[in-house]
């Protein structure tokens, strides 16, 4: 059975981290971050993490912009752990910390995934950066986060998604 929680066993967190780096810079999805910014993440407890047992089976990240207003980046599960609902699982957990949530994606079905199931709707780049007060770009000023997101805009054309949650 999965869970999802946001702290390891201390023996644990060196993996984790390592584990999130080296698939940031591997998966064509996602956008390399330093292991520095990875660590403060965690230590913040702001990486949600599904565990099945004693093994990582996927995280998400969880970066506030605002007091209101959160990105959801970074979010991964294993091959063998997809369609069977963890994705979902880290979603639904990660919108319950703040009132509005941010995401982009480049990857077509999981877009298309958290508009009809989850609740997610389309914005523009110019919403998301109002809502972020211009954090959402600065976010993004680092060599190695441009030169992925260079990478992604050669493939595919981002999609920006917001969920906000009613109270």
């Amino acid at each position: 059975m999965v869970t999802i929680k946001n702290k390891l066993a201390d023996g644990e967190v060196h993996h984790l981290i390592q584990t999130i780096y080296k698939t940031c810079k591997s998966e064509s999805n996602l956008s390399l971050r330093p292991k520095n910014e990875l660590r403060k993440t965690y230590d913040e407890g702001r990486i949600l993490i599904a565990v099945d047992r004693s093994s990582l089976v996927g995280w998400l990240m969880l970066l506030p912009y605002t007091n209101k207003v959160q990105e959801l980046a970074a979010g991964f599960v294993v091959d063998t752990y997809r369609s069977k609902g963890v994705f979902t699982q880290l979603i639904k957990n990660a919108v319950t910390h703040s009132q509005v949530s941010m995401l982009v994606t480049f990857n077509k079905p999981l877009y298309n995934h958290l508009i009809n199931k989850v609740g997610f709707k389309d914005c523009s780049l110019l919403e998301t950066i109002i809502l972020s007060r211009g954090k959402f770009l600065l976010n993004r000023l680092n060599l190695e986060r441009l030169k992925a997101i260079n990478n992604h805009y050669q493939m595919n054309k981002p999609k920006y998604l917001i969920y906000k949650r009613h109270e």
